[in-house]
Parts: structure tokens; C-alpha cells; sequence
């Protein structure tokens, strides 16, 4: 590792694949950002993740990397995982509460309705992790192209073909009533947000 003069230098050596330096970075900073993400989470292994989460993603894209100071960076990083993560736990409240009122508002009609939506829940379940994560972004948090770009880091056309392959993956999994079904849902959702 080269001669570092000060910690805003870490990211400009990370940048350069150090990986002493990311090292120093870790140590430095994960036990303060997880008590930070606690602030958010109130679940040790959740804030715990959020942080590696953050890590993992700042070796990812390091290329990336600018020659900033990585105490305001880091911080906003974790405030922005730990608030995605809190409107998902209340998206996913929200929905279950939603399944089961329409569940019961179509039991008499429909009595499979559980299984197909248990059925629809497992297909998006299925996609591929990063494919899935900006699906959800998208379609049930409702955060533009763009936003879930600069969230995790990537370009706008990158979340536009993430979104097309996921509905590609659930057309091919479900049927057309089911599709229809995770239009409407998907719909009901957004406009209850």
C-alpha cells in the first residue's frame, strides 16, 4: 500500500484495488456504522448486513470511487440501505395485509387465489437477486429508473434491462391470468404507497 496522508485517501487508494486499504477502511468504520444502522434497524443482524451490504458494494464499484472523504459517503450509504430497507418491511406489511383482505373479498369466487398468489410471490422470489431487488425498487417501492441508479450505483439503462428480464421471467412462469393478476397488484400497490 502506498503512503497514505490522510483518510481521504482511501478512497482514491480503493480505487486503485488496494486492498490494505479497504481493509483499513473496515476496520475504521463498520462498528460506527452499525451503530449508526441501529439507529434505523432495531435488529443487530439486519444493521449488521446493511453495513457489509455497503462494503460489498464499495469494493464493487470502486472504479468508481471519487477522491472524497469516505465519513459522509459511508454514512449516507448506510442511511439510504437502512431506509430501503424499513419502506420494504412496511411495503411487504402493507401487501400481506392487502392479500389477505383481497383473499377474503375473493375467496367465494376464486377459492385457489391463495395458491396463485403464493405462486406469483414465489416467481418474483425466484429472479435473480439483483434483478428482483430493482423489480421491488421499482414496482412496489415505486422509485423511478433513475433513483434506483444512483441508489445502487449502476445506470439507468442497466435498471431498465433488470425490470424488462424480470417481466420476461414472469411471463414465462405464469400464465396470462396470472400476469394479469400481478399488473393489478402490482397497480393496487403502487397507488396505496
Amino acid at each position: 500500500m502506498k503512503k497514505m496522508s490522510t483518510e481521504k485517501d482511501l478512497f482514491s487508494l480503493i480505487n486503485q484495488s488496494d486492498k490494505k486499504a479497504f481493509e483499513i477502511l473496515f476496520r475504521l468504520y463498520f462498528q460506527p456504522l452499525k451503530a449508526f444502522a441501529l439507529k434505523f434497524i432495531e435488529d443487530v443482524d439486519i444493521a449488521e448486513g446493511i453495513v457489509q451490504e455497503t462494503f460489498i458494494q464499495i469494493w464493487e464499484h470502486r472504479s468508481k470511487l471519487e477522491n472524497m472523504a469516505p465519513k459522509s459517503y459511508l454514512y449516507r450509504m448506510v442511511k439510504n440501505r437502512s431506509l430501503n430497507h424499513i419502506r420494504h418491511q412496511e411495503v411487504k406489511g402493507k401487501y400481506t395485509q392487502e392479500i389477505l383482505h383481497t383473499q377474503n373479498e375473493w375467496e367465494e369466487d376464486i377459492p385457489d387465489n391463495t395458491d396463485k398468489v403464493s405462486q406469483i410471490l414465489e416467481c418474483v422470489d425466484k429472479l435473480p437477486e439483483q434483478c428482483k431487488k430493482i423489480f421491488v425498487m421499482n414496482r412496489m417501492h415505486g422509485l423511478k429508473h433513475a433513483e434506483i441508479a444512483e441508489e445502487l450505483n449502476i445506470s439507468v439503462k442497466t435498471v431498465k434491462n433488470h425490470i424488462g428480464k424480470a417481466l420476461k421471467i414472469l411471463r414465462n412462469e405464469l400464465n396470462a391470468v396470472d400476469m394479469v393478476i400481478v399488473i393489478g397488484l402490482l397497480k393496487l400497490f403502487s397507488e396505496k404507497l
